[in-house]
């Protein structure tokens, strides 16, 4: 309760944040401005931080009476985007806007942080603030702060992301045991014929319609190689070939994603992939080269984590304001090689408006969100952390 009173008194403070970030959206590890007023944040509250060398990420520290360190996370990055909305806080950089809600996330860990650093002593053990670059763009910048050690020194124990949802009212928070989101992996596959004149076909080896053939082909490797239990998902999203109407095309370049949920899933396709491309082409004569590229694997959220931290904001913001969720998603989030490292769960944050009929989706150049869930989520997120943290100081007794 001493959490949810600081974190009403907070809330202007909180919405001030939001808005400053959400005026300053910036590309994937160009978040200088960004870490500048983290960094300026975390000062004006005496949260002790450094930021990550060769990054834009920041990392702070909140100790307590315990060494057991719980991580929060936020991202930072904005999408390529132009803001379509009339908000007096807008987008001041043109073609960029924060329209997955990352300003709210980087709002929300800030509150998290100065709601535990008023416990001071009350706080049984130490709280990581981890402000991360790059989400929005693979090989994602959670792997590359991994890399640069920000899961040790202290070493990170479990860690707590937080998504804004606008599936969910403001004031209600939800959670998903188990996957929650899709490994997701690119592809670029160049397919060459013989070059010749329109009039004369039969001279050359048109890669368009090998092209053709493979992309209808493609498309049997879900509806009848994988179980229809299965979560997968193969789409070609560009398509680059040909010159001119009468010219026969050498070379097609195609470039598609790949979503799936088991990590045998993800093994498996590309090799179905290879057969198709590679069975196609030698029909025609034509021959290809084929790159896939892993990027993000699954979230899968860790049981005893994630039930902890749905008891804690059951207790936090009561039984109706909670939702459990079994919804999987195929989209994809760089939480995932946190999670891959040390226990880890998401808090999905409502942010959808009681008054306004409309809810604009993630990724909508008119999303927005209803400013009441800063508060929520920031006190929803100390309180699981100071939970998570008193279950290990008791543990140890």
């Amino acid at each position: 309760m001493k959490l949810l009173r600081l974190s009403k008194q907070l809330e202007p403070t909180l919405i001030a944040i939001r808005r400053s970030l959400h005026e300053i959206p910036e590309p994937s590890f160009e978040e200088y401005e960004t870490q500048r007023k983290i960094c300026f944040f975390l000062k004006a509250v005496r949260i002790p931080h450094r930021r990550i060398p060769g990054t834009t990420g920041v990392v702070g520290i909140i100790e307590g009476s315990a060494k057991r360190t719980i991580a929060l996370r936020a991202d930072m990055d904005a999408l390529s985007l132009d803001e379509q909305t009339n908000l007096p806080f807008k987008s001041r950089n043109k073609g960029y806007m924060h329209a997955c809600g990352h300003d709210a996330h980087m709002a929300i860990v800030l509150g998290a942080g100065r709601l535990l650093k008023e416990l001071g002593k009350e706080l049984p053990g130490r709280v990581k603030l981890i402000f991360q670059p790059a989400e929005e763009s693979p090989p994602g910048g959670a792997l590359e702060l991994i890399r640069r050690g920000v899961l040790k020194k202290p070493k990170v124990d479990a860690i707590i992301g937080t998504h804004v949802s606008p599936a969910l009212a403001a004031g209600r928070v939800a959670f998903n045991h188990g996957a929650i989101s899709a490994a997701a992996d690119d592809f670029e596959i160049t397919i060459t014929g013989r070059g010749g004149h329109g009039s004369s076909p039969h001279k050359g080896i048109d890669a368009i319609v090998v092209a053709a053939y493979f992309i209808t082909q493609l498309q049997t490797i879900v509806s009848r190689r994988v179980s229809a239990l299965e979560n997968v998902v193969v789409s070609i999203g560009k398509i680059r070939g040909g010159y001119r109407d009468n010219i026969i095309a050498d070379t097609v370049e195609l470039e598609g994603t790949v979503r799936t949920r088991s990590d045998a899933m993800r093994k498996a396709v590309p090799a179905m992939m290879k057969q198709v491309l590679d069975a196609t082409c030698s029909s025609f004569g034509a021959s290809a080269r084929f790159e896939y590229i892993e990027g993000y694997p699954a979230v899968i959220c860790n049981e005893q984590l994630t039930t902890l931290a749905e008891e804690a904001c059951r207790d936090l913001l009561g039984e109706r304001n909670v939702l459990r969720t079994s919804e999987f998603e195929m989209g994809a989030e760089d939480f995932a090689h946190y999670a891959r490292k040390v226990p880890g769960t998401i808090i999905f944050v409502g942010v959808a408006s009681r008054r306004k009929r409309k809810v604009f989706e993630l990724h909508h150049p008119r999303f927005d969100i209803d400013e009441a869930a800063l508060r929520v989520g920031a006190a929803a997120l100390a309180y699981t952390a100071y939970k998570w943290l008193e279950q290990c100081a008791e543990g140890s007794r």
